[in-house]
């Protein structure tokens, strides 16, 4: 019996209305707030340096891929201002992106039951955080989608799959670079379902497709020093074992907690049955843990084999089974949902506005701003620049997140860190810094401006004597009106 064109249509157009009302539904909240995560103003931070006519890298600078700030700058661009709400839309359709790209995948292994599960497990995973992991629009969740598409499109055996499994990974890698380490598991499912000794060149020349874009946009080799080279120390240093054991504890239990269905059902699967998401999965884990951190969206990055391979297991069970697993999807739904709407209650953010608006008042639009410390949220909300391009003096203090961090931490820093912010700021003086070292804001307590010098004597010849603004030092450059 021949399926008529538009029943097909509005069989394969289903599935996406329901994820996608689904998506909108769970990020509804991300669509009436701002800034949920700092990282979010860090990027902002970065595209506001490119939006005001400078360079990747050069003036604006992170650990991080280029691709985020280039789609924030873009954003900005666009709007003409620092709003998120854009970029938050952008990240719902991405989620969505990843829940059709799995669910297509599990209808393929497993048939229409799969399908649904797979979708709706990659929406939930990525949603059942909380709000500073789940509502926001940082790399992580930029570069899900297109490491999706890199895990489904090496399991297919043609030559334009190898060809695309190569260029969504390099995507997924250039919006975060933990994803690199997929190169494992997709060349393993590249030999294991076609012909390795073509596929393999194929996705190669296919990585090297967004590379080569990449490096027609930005210094090649600020690009490698920043993202790469100098996050030896971030990445390694200062860890304490008891420390890293405990987040690394807490930080799976949460996972697992909220996660609950495709954890349960991805652990009573066999892995022989799909060894290469398996792969996926444990490169995933390893992604998670690197730095030690464990911050909660790096998880993201576990959710689509995670959800492909719960989805194939949870076709198999009985439809008790299935109802019960879907009624404790609902749950954890609702409670990130209801979350959302006060994500203060979980984590509160600081609130730059005082500082902002003297910053506004203070500069114009092509002005920069030191902040020395980690208040990215300043240069997002005030919508100026930072001078030196750094998002963060954690670039010449060698601080880092979810460490023992003091002045022993310096020696750490990268060494091009200091001199560039120097011979920044004296080829383009700032026209406010912001000390957060009197009011110890983010550990900035352990590091005077005093430890510098250089630093100290340019402020000192060049700025007014410091106004105190909510409990911050504010520098104004003599001749400034403010």
């Amino acid at each position: 019996m021949s399926v008529r064109p538009a029943a097909l249509l509005s069989r394969r157009a289903a599935p996406v209305a329901v994820f996608a009302g689904l998506v909108a539904l769970l990020r509804l909240p991300s669509f009436v707030g701002q800034l949920f995560d700092p990282d979010e103003a860090a990027v902002s931070a970065q595209a506001i340096g490119l939006w005001r006519g400078g360079e990747m890298y050069i003036d604006g600078i992170d650990r991080k891929p280029p691709l985020a700030p280039f789609i924030y700058e873009w954003s900005h661009r666009l709007t003409g201002s620092t709003d998120l709400r854009p970029l938050h839309v952008l990240a719902a359709v991405l989620l969505l992106g990843a829940a059709v790209i799995v669910a297509h995948e599990a209808r393929r292994i497993g048939g229409r039951h799969a399908m649904w599960w797979g979708g709706a497990l990659v929406v939930t995973g990525a949603l059942a955080m909380v709000p500073v992991d789940a509502q926001a629009a940082n790399y992580s969740h930029l570069a899900m989608p297109f490491g999706a598409l890199a895990m489904v499109a090496s399991r297919r055996g043609t030559d334009r799959a190898a060809l695309l499994t190569g260029v969504a990974l390099s995507i997924a890698t250039l919006t975060r670079q933990t994803w690199a380490i997929g190169v494992i598991p997709a060349a393993f499912a590249l030999w294991r379902f076609g012909d390795w000794r073509r596929h393999l060149p194929m996705a190669f020349i296919g990585g090297l497709i967004p590379i080569g874009v990449v490096a027609l946009m930005v210094p090649w080799g600020d690009f490698i020093y920043w993202s790469f080279e100098s996050n030896g120390s971030f990445v390694l240093n200062g860890a304490q074992p008891a420390t890293v054991i405990g987040r690394g504890a807490t930080s799976v239990a949460v996972f697992a907690l909220c996660h609950l269905v495709a954890v349960w059902f991805t652990g009573r699967s066999a892995w022989r049955r799909q060894p290469d998401l398996w792969l996926w999965l444990l490169t995933g884990l390893v992604a998670v843990a690197a730095g030690y951190r464990f911050y909660g969206h790096y998880w993201m990055q576990v959710v689509p084999p995670l959800a492909l391979i719960a989805a194939d297991e949870l076709r198999t069970r009985s439809r008790e089974v299935q109802v019960q697993a879907g009624r404790a999807l609902v749950v954890t739904g609702v409670i990130a949902f209801v979350l959302a709407w006060m994500p203060s209650t979980v984590q509160e953010l600081p609130d730059p506005s005082p500082l902002a608006e003297f910053v506004q008042a203070a500069t114009a639009e092509d002005d920069t701003v030191l902040v020395w410390g980690n208040f990215p949220e300043v240069y997002w909300e005030s919508e100026r620049a930072p001078a030196g391009g750094f998002v963060s003096m954690d670039f010449v203090t060698g601080r880092s997140g979810a460490r023992d961090n003091g002045a022993h931490t310096i020696d750490d820093a990268p060494d091009r860190g200091y001199p560039h912010l120097l011979a920044s700021i004296e080829t383009q003086p700032p026209a406010v810094i912001i000390d957060t070292q009197p009011s110890a804001f983010r550990e900035y307590g352990d590091y005077p401006i005093s430890l510098f010098p250089e630093l100290e004597d340019f402020i000192e010849s060049g700025y007014d004597d410091p106004l105190l603004i909510d409990g911050f030092s504010v520098y104004v450059r003599s001749g400034v009106a403010s």
